[in-house]
């Protein structure tokens, strides 16, 4: 079955690259819609999506539009990816991700800053990637090789970027043969619990300073960090995005016009 599996995606990735300009492999959007309707079908969902290559994209985005679900991707965006990955595989993890955005309802409020957000759909990349036929290498071939080692404002940095495509990957495996689930590891040293105006996720500050993220079925993914002012109170640091924390315990960051804004609230940790 895997062998089948394996050949039928082979077949895709025949038709997903050809000779672009400057012989630079490039995506087709027939093909990238097919890669699109394969990554939702390993979902067991029907495929409802609408796939654009559009040169304002910067890169690959998820979007609703006219009350239809929207992936859009730069063409050069991708092809750019797969000549740094030489991996086919690199492009189908990116839309596997944009796939994500929208199963998991991140696009119904798409300007809130989440980046647990960013680290599930990572997970659901390396999950459905798996299953596709991926070897772990190949679903970790994007972010290893475009990956931002700092991270940005939308996306946290590489290394925890390609521990959650680890994740999901690994939970796949663990579901095809058998295995139980990993079992969630609390790490020791959890110190303040961190949550966010609209952001469900939930985040934690351990004794050694570091953010991280995890849910029910994954470890600990650090991307952040927690620095104690003494009386100033906190800073809190991830990617290019600062934060303030005050003695009462809120989290402010400033508007884009100068102007504090309350966007969370940290406590102390119990188990």
């Amino acid at each position: 079955m895997i062998a089948a599996m394996r050949i039928g995606t082979s077949l895709l990735l025949a038709l997903f690259v050809h000779a672009g300009v400057a012989q630079q492999p490039a995506l087709d959007e027939a093909a990238a819609r097919e890669a699109v309707y394969r990554i939702v079908r390993h979902s067991g969902l029907v495929p409802n999506f609408v796939v654009r290559a559009s040169s304002e994209t910067r890169t690959a985005i998820a979007y609703v539009k006219d009350k239809q679900r929207v992936i859009a991707y730069n063409p050069q965006f991708m092809a750019t990816v797969l000549d740094s990955a030489r991996s086919d595989w690199s492009a189908i993890s990116i839309l596997a991700h944009e796939v994500a955005h929208h199963l998991l309802g991140h696009t119904i409020d798409p300007a809130s800053l989440r980046p647990g957000d960013e680290l599930a759909c990572d997970r659901y990349s390396g999950f459905v990637l798996f299953g596709m036929g991926a070897a772990l290498a190949e679903a970790l071939s994007a972010q290893s090789a475009i990956g931002d080692p700092h991270g940005t404002r939308r996306h946290p940095p590489k290394h925890a970027r390609l521990e959650a495509i680890r994740h999901g990957w690994d939970e796949a495996r663990r579901l095809r043969e058998g295995l139980p689930p990993e079992s969630p590891r609390d790490p020791d040293g959890l110190q303040y619990v961190l949550s966010f105006v609209d952001d469900a996720n939930t985040y934690y500050a351990d004794s050694l300073g570091r953010v991280v993220w995890f849910d029910q079925s994954a470890c600990a993914i650090p991307f952040g960090e927690l620095r104690d002012g003494g009386k100033a109170g906190f800073t809190l640091q991830w990617m290019d995005e600062a934060f303030v924390i005050d003695g009462r315990m809120a989290i402010w960051r400033k508007s884009a016009h100068g102007m504090p804004l309350q966007v969370g609230r940290m406590e102390r940790y119990a188990r």
